[in-house]
C-alpha cells in the first residue's frame, strides 16, 4: 500500500502513518511521510482487511490526522475527503475509528460512501475540473499544485464528528453553504461563487514565498524591493494587537510588522530566525470588490512557539496580482470553541465537562468617532434564521466587551439590554449550557455552519448602530466545533497524565517562600492535539498561578514529543506567604488546539482535604 497525504498543503516534516488490520492489530506504525511530496509507503500489509490507515502530523500551524481504509492495498490517498469516506462507510467518528475491530468498510460500503460524498461535492468537483466520478481514494494528487484534487482540498473545509450518528460536514471556502452528511443521508448543499474560478491560488503561494523571504531578517523586512512594503496592499492595515490603533497603508503597516518582529513593538520578543508557516486557505469573499481571502500569518520562532501576527488576516487579488491586506476588520473580533474536562486525580470521582465560546470583541473607537459599547452575537439555525446567543457590553476599563449576564453572580447570558449585569472586565467566555439547550447550540454550528454575526452598537442600550469601516455588523468564523453529545466530549484526545505526574501533584508541598518544581508528563492518544500551555495553580479559576509555561512544536532532538508535539512541561515557582501542604488544593491545567481550532482544556485537580469520591 502507498499513496499521498495532503490537506490543502502537504503535511510538515515529521508526519507518521499507522495501519490497523480488521481485528485492530497494528500492522505498521511510525512510517514516514515525505514532506516535499506527501508520499508514504510502500507498506507491506499482513493479516486480514479491511485495513484502517491514519496519518498524523501538522499542516501550516495546525495539528492534523487524516484517515483512509482499504481491503486490497494498492494506492490509498489520505486526505480530509478520504477521512469523510471512511467515517461514512464505517459509521464511526474519528474518536473510535482507530481502535478495536473494524466496523463496516467493505468495498461496497466504501464505494457507496464515496458516491454520496461526490454527489455533495458536485460544484467543488466542477470548480476543480474533475469528473463527477473522480476517485478520491486513489486519484492523482499533487500537494500544493492547486489544481485538480489539490484544488478540491483547498476549496472545501471538512468537519467530522458524532451526534446520534457519525457525521461529515462540507463547507465551501469559495462560496457559501454547508452540507451535512450521515451515512446514506445528506442535508444542505455547497455553492461556488461565479468568480471562484478567478481565484489563482498559485499566485497566492507566490506571495507567501515572498513573505517568507521578507521575514527572514530585519534587513529583508525593511527593504524597499524585497521587504514587506513591496508585498503589502495600498489599503493594508496592521496593529500590535486587537485593541491598538492600526497602522494603515503599505509603508506604515509593513513597518509596524517589522518592528514587532524585531522586538521593538509588542512584547519585546525578537522573532527573526524562525520561519513563517505556510497558510491554509480560509473562506474567500467576492462581493462587489476584488476577491479577498482569509489567510494565516503565523510565525514559528526558534523555540518552536507560534506567534500569530494579527487576527483575521487577509490577502486580496488585485488586477495586478495578490497583495497582503493585513487586518480584515476594523473591529478585530475573534471566537473560539472551548471544551473543559475537570478531573480529580487524588481520588476517584466523576469527571465533568463544560462547553463555552470565547468571544473577544475589542472595546475600541472606530472611524467616524463611534465608541463600541455593546454587541449582539448570533448564530444561524438550520432554517437560516439568526438565533441570538448573547450580548456583550463595555465594562469599566476593560479592553474587551464583557458578557452581559442575568446578574453579577450568575453567568447565564441575558438577552435583554435593560436587564442584567457585567461580572467584571474582559469577561469574554460565553458558557454553553449542559443538556439539550447546549446541544442545540452545538448542533446549529454543525448543520448550519460556524459563522457568527456580531452586531455593533455605540450605546449601552444596544440600539444605535456603531458605523465605522465595518458597518453595522461583522461576521467571524468560530474556530472549532463544539462536540454535541456527552460521549463525543469524553472521546476527545485528552492528555493522560502518567502515574508519577499524578503522585507528584498530590504530594506537592512547600514551606513559606520555598522553591518548588514540578515536571509533569503525559501521553496523547492521537496526533491531532497540539498542547500549547501548562499552568500550575492553587485555585479553580487559575487566578493564583504558581507557574505557567508556553508549549509548542518540539524542536528536533528534544525529549517529550509525539511526532513533534510536547508531552511534558517543566514548572517551577517560589511560594509566597502561604505554605503549600499535601492536602492543599492544586491544579494542573493543560490546554491545546485541535485541527479546527477547538480548544481542549484538561484541569487535573488534587484536593485530598475533600471527601473521597466527590469532585473538588
Amino acid at each position: 500500500m502507498a499513496g499521498i497525504v495532503a490537506a490543502g498543503l502537504g503535511l510538515n516534516a515529521g508526519a507518521k502513518v499507522r495501519v490497523l488490520d480488521a481485528t485492530g492489530k497494528v500492522v505498521a506504525s511510525g512510517k514516514d511521510v515525505t514532506a516535499a511530496t506527501g508520499a508514504y509507503g510502500p507498506i507491506a500489509l499482513s493479516g486480514s482487511g479491511p485495513f484502517r490507515v491514519e496519518a498524523c502530523g501538522s499542516v501550516g500551524d495546525r495539528p492534523i490526522c487524516v484517515w483512509g481504509a482499504t481491503n486490497n492495498g494498492g494506492t490509498l490517498n489520505l486526505t480530509p475527503l478520504t477521512s469523510a469516506i471512511t467515517v461514512l462507510a464505517s459509521g464511526q467518528s474519528p474518536q473510535t475509528l482507530m481502535s478495536g475491530a473494524a466496523q463496516g468498510l467493505s468495498d461496497t460500503a466504501l464505494a457507496s460512501a464515496q458516491t454520496q460524498l461526490r454527489t455533495a461535492l458536485a460544484p467543488a468537483l466542477a470548480d476543480a475540473g474533475l469528473a463527477s466520478d473522480f476517485d478520491l481514494l486513489a486519484g492523482a494528487l499533487t500537494p500544493g499544485a492547486h489544481t485538480g484534487y489539490d484544488r478540491l482540498l483547498d476549496s472545501v473545509a471538512v468537519g467530522l464528528g458524532a451526534d446520534t450518528q457519525a457525521y461529515v460536514t462540507l463547507t465551501s471556502r469559495l462560496g457559501t453553504g454547508t452540507a451535512y452528511l450521515e451515512t446514506g443521508t445528506t442535508q444542505g448543499a455547497l455553492s461556488f461563487d461565479a468568480a471562484a474560478a478567478g481565484v489563482d491560488l498559485t499566485g497566492l503561494d507566490a506571495l507567501f514565498i515572498k513573505l517568507v523571504t521578507a521575514t527572514a531578517n530585519i534587513g529583508n523586512c525593511q527593504s524597499k524591493t524585497i521587504g514587506l512594503e513591496a508585498l503589502f496592499d495600498a489599503a493594508a492595515r496592521s496593529s500590535v494587537d486587537a485593541v491598538s490603533a492600526p497602522f494603515t497603508g503599505s509603508k506604515d503597516a509593513a513597518q509596524l510588522v517589522c518592528l514587532r518582529m524585531n522586538g521593538i513593538l509588542g512584547e519585546g520578543e525578537v522573532m527573526f530566525g524562525g520561519k513563517l508557516l505556510p497558510s491554509l486557505l480560509g473562506r474567500c469573499d467576492f462581493g462587489t470588490g476584488d476577491p479577498l481571502c482569509r489567510v494565516g500569518f503565523v510565525y514559528q520562532n526558534t523555540a518552536g512557539l507560534q506567534r500569530r501576527l494579527g487576527l483575521e488576516q487577509a490577502a486580496v487579488k488585485r488586477p495586478a496580482g495578490w497583495t497582503f491586506l493585513g487586518n480584515r476588520l476594523e473591529v478585530q473580533a475573534t471566537a473560539a470553541a472551548r471544551l473543559v474536562l475537570t478531573r480529580r486525580v487524588d481520588s476517584a470521582a466523576p469527571d465533568s465537562y463544560a462547553r463555552s465560546l470565547d468571544i473577544s470583541i475589542p472595546a475600541i473607537s472606530v472611524s467616524g468617532g463611534g465608541v463600541l459599547q455593546c454587541a449582539r452575537v448570533s448564530q444561524k439555525d438550520t432554517s437560516g434564521a439568526d438565533v441570538a446567543l448573547a450580548l456583550f457590553k463595555k465594562a469599566g476599563n476593560g479592553s474587551y466587551l464583557s458578557l452581559w449576564s442575568v446578574s453579577s453572580s450568575d453567568a447565564t447570558p441575558s438577552l435583554d439590554p435593560a436587564s442584567g449585569a457585567t461580572r467584571g472586565n474582559n469577561i469574554v467566555s460565553l458558557p454553553v449550557p449542559a443538556g439539550a439547550a447546549g446541544d442545540a447550540v452545538a448542533r446549529n454550528f454543525v448543520r448550519a455552519g460556524r459563522g457568527l454575526k456580531i452586531e455593533l452598537f455605540k450605546d449601552s442600550a444596544c440600539a444605535t448602530p456603531l458605523g465605522g469601516l465595518d458597518g453595522d455588523a461583522i461576521s467571524v468564523e468560530l474556530a472549532g466545533q463544539l462536540p454535541v453529545t456527552a460521549a463525543s466530549q469524553a472521546a476527545q484526545p485528552w492528555p493522560a497524565l502518567v502515574a508519577k505526574a499524578v503522585t507528584d501533584l498530590t504530594g506537592m508541598k512547600g514551606a513559606v517562600n520555598a522553591k518548588i518544581s514540578y515536571g509533569p508528563t503525559w501521553t496523547l492518544p492521537r496526533g491531532d492535539l497540539l498542547p500549547d500551555r501548562a499552568l500550575l495553580c492553587t485555585d479553580t479559576a487559575c487566578n493564583s498561578k504558581l507557574a505557567e509555561l508556553e508549549l509548542g512544536v518540539v524542536v528536533k532532538g528534544a525529549a517529550n514529543l509525539i511526532g513533534s508535539f510536547a508531552t511534558g512541561a517543566s514548572l517551577s515557582a517560589t511560594l509566597g506567604n502561604t505554605a503549600l501542604n499535601t492536602n492543599s488544593y492544586k491544579l494542573l491545567r493543560i490546554t491545546g488546539r485541535m485541527p479546527d481550532g477547538l480548544v481542549l482544556q484538561l484541569d487535573s485537580q488534587s484536593c485530598s482535604a475533600q471527601i473521597a469520591g466527590l469532585p473538588c
